[in-house]
């Protein structure tokens, strides 16, 4: 008889433990299928990116056009360029490329041909004839692209009349004051001798407020090395151009690209600066930056997508295993199967995140940045392009090799230098078409951080060396924007990097990237006593997932934690009027109000009763970067992405808790 009780209580607790491998099994399953949800959101900017850069083109405040190369006929033109020239769209769409040059332009045929070779054409200056036959002198900068299903080159003009006029003419103070560009008069030390009334408006001093500074108290401070860099130039008679952000009144850093040489003022020597704005030129070549990037893992969607459908099918056999095992009472292979469910879901929660990571433009500087170990990093992209040199339909042609030193640790921010890995990966995949080996290797040496890439693919012909890293140029024609590696040189300068690259043509091409070496401080870890002793954690959870509560709470049933859960967010704030919590974690998207909105509420009770400001965690699983002064005056302490595992998240709630309980 006993032994029969005993065996009915077995069976019940082995039906109860089923019971929570199934809810868990869904409820991993569900935070799968929103992570997928998630990735096709991401395909979607694709579409989005594209109107951009259509809304762009149709605004610009510089002349674009598009033209066959074949014929070399107009297929399109932004607005622009028909009031500069003063032609009808219909009459341009009619013409030929030379019929808007000046009589006699040479080299067009041979400049196109040269185009196609190389993609891109690269500042070249030429004479552009307006309908009522007036020459004006422009800069003319392109690409290649395919539009309207034919090989194309697209170009940007810009007017450079008046910097011209103001280099020829040494009846410089006519043009002075009527040019639509900043224009200054320095001296040897920098000092301002003379300024335009388009600088003053475009800086926000009068006139004579900067006649009283000099350049260098208008530079953004991370452009002195620029600035003295450029005065060494200028001290030797040297034409000079190059790119500094100028701060305005108000503290806005402008990206200039400043053009002078030595003049004589007032019978002293003088340096004669010309700056033209680069915001639109900068804000024009990040949208087609993310364009690139976006469309990259739209390459990969295919192979992502057979990813997560292994996955799916691997928590789904998992849950039906452990449903088995459980009912058969073979419970250590059912705790086995219900691990495969967490690691399956941990996976895919990790493919998500590195899409995440790739497709987001930071804009963080230096010292907002992190140590993080560079081994990881190669790590995660090479996971993440496993699409492109593992294709799940194709016969495998690439090998990849990764050799890792040891200690490889960087500053800087990981979601960009990440960027840099999988554009590099990309590229050297690309530059070998047939297949081959790519190589990536880490190393350390004298206080620096070294990661080389390699390929055994077509290699770099000695005369575009120099070239590799600007804008717009490629080799690969219409295939490519040429913005890869002018990125990945912007953002390892950004973090006090340098990249070289090694080719033999035929033969390979190795880039070799530098980090200086980032000091990594051990956390010290704290263990925490969780004894029976421990003073509870009163823990408040806002969600309008009822599964997400019932699967944490739970978790939490056999922690410290003494967890109240809230299915809305009016519910959530009646309790804290109600109740004392230790600490809150309040879902970012619900029906009824959103996290912020609920934090400010809180935060704004707290206030008016006097009580102390309870920790208020913000639960979200979207991936766009939240404002820290809309955080800040919501009341946020800490945001939490989804999907965390509950271990973590357990530590987190710990860890808040504690510090709140130290503060004085």
């Amino acid at each position: 008889m006993q032994d029969n009780k005993a065996l009915e209580k077995r069976i019940s607790e082995l039906e109860e433990l089923l019971v929570v491998s199934e809810r868990k099994a869904d409820i991993l399953t569900n935070l799968l299928k929103e992570a997928s949800l998630e990735y096709e959101q991401t395909l979607e900017k694709i579409k989005i990116s594209e109107s951009n850069f259509r809304a762009i083109f149709e605004n610009a405040p510089e002349a674009i056009y598009i033209i066959e190369i074949s014929s070399r006929r107009f297929l399109d033109c932004n607005p622009f360029i028909l009031k500069w020239l003063g032609y009808t769209r219909n009459e341009i769409m009619t013409m030929r490329v030379e019929d808007i040059l000046e009589p006699g332009a040479r080299n067009v045929q041979e400049n196109i041909e040269k185009a196609v070779n190389d993609g891109l054409v690269h500042i070249l200056e030429r004479g552009f004839k307006k309908k009522d036959g007036t020459i004006v002198e422009a800069e003319v900068t392109g690409t290649l692209l395919d539009y309207q299903g034919k090989q194309c080159f697209a170009a940007m003009v810009r007017d450079i009349t008046e910097r011209k006029q103001i280099e020829a003419l040494g009846r410089y103070k006519e043009l002075f004051e009527n040019v639509s560009d900043p224009v200054f008069i320095n001296d040897g030390q920098g000092r301002f001798l003379e300024v335009n009334d388009f600088a003053c408006d475009c800086l926000g001093y009068t006139r004579d407020q900067l006649l009283m500074m000099c350049l260098r108290d208008i530079t953004w401070p991370g452009h002195f090395p620029i600035l003295t860099k450029m005065g060494r130039k200028i001290r030797k008679g040297e034409t000079f151009r190059f790119e500094l952000n100028l701060v305005n009144r108000a503290g806005a850093a402008i990206p200039f690209e400043i053009q002078g040489r030595l003049i004589l003022h007032r019978n002293k020597s003088a340096f004669l600066s010309v700056a033209r704005d680069l915001s639109f030129r900068k804000k024009l070549q990040e949208a087609l930056i993310i364009t690139e990037r976006l469309s990259a893992v739209g390459e990969m969607a295919t192979g992502v997508a057979h990813n997560f459908n292994n996955l799916l099918q691997m928590i789904l056999a998992s849950a039906e295993a452990a449903k088995s095992k459980l009912a058969s009472g073979r419970l250590r292979d059912c705790g086995e199967a219900i691990k495969s469910i967490i690691n399956a879901s941990g996976r895919g929660a990790d493919v998500v995140r590195r899409i995440k990571d790739f497709t987001l433009a930071g804009k963080n500087n230096i010292d907002e940045g992190k140590v993080f170990d560079l081994n990881a990093l190669v790590s995660e992209a090479v996971e993440l392009t496993r699409p492109l040199w593992k294709p799940p339909s194709s016969p495998r042609k690439y090998h990849i090799n990764v050799i890792k030193g040891r200690h490889c640790f960087v500053k800087g921010k990981s979601s960009e230098i990440y960027e840099v890995l999988v554009n590099l990966i990309k590229n050297g995949l690309e530059a070998m078409p047939q297949g081959g080996t790519l190589t990536l290797s880490t190393y350390t040496r004298s206080e620096k951080v070294y990661l080389l890439i390699s390929d055994t693919g077509c290699g770099i012909p000695e005369e575009h060396f120099q070239r590799i890293f600007e804008p717009f140029f490629s080799t690969k024609g219409s295939q490519s924007s040429g913005l890869g590696l002018s990125s990945c040189y912007g953002i390892i300068k950004k973090f006090q990097g340098n990249i070289h690259v090694n080719s033999v043509f035929g033969q390979g091409s190795e880039f070799i990237v530098i980090f200086p070496i980032g000091r990594y401080d051990e956390m010290t870890i704290k263990e925490e006593n969780i004894s029976q002793n421990h003073t509870p954690i009163r823990f408040l959870l806002i969600d309008d997932e009822v599964n997400i509560l019932k699967s944490i709470k739970m978790y939490f049933e056999d922690s410290e934690v003494d967890i109240t859960t809230a299915s809305s967010a009016v519910q959530g704030i009646r309790l804290v009027r109600e109740n004392r919590f230790d600490v809150i974690l309040c879902d970012l998207g619900m029906d009824d109000m959103n996290g912020l909105e609920v934090g400010r509420e809180i935060k704004k009770y707290n206030m008016d009763k006097g009580f102390k400001k309870i920790p208020f965690l913000l639960y979200t699983g979207l991936d766009k970067q939240m404002d820290v002064k809309q955080l800040k005056e919501s009341g946020i302490d800490r945001v939490v992405n989804k999907p965390t595992p509950c271990e973590n998240l357990l530590s987190i709630i710990r860890e808040v808790a504690n510090d709140n309980k130290n503060e004085v």
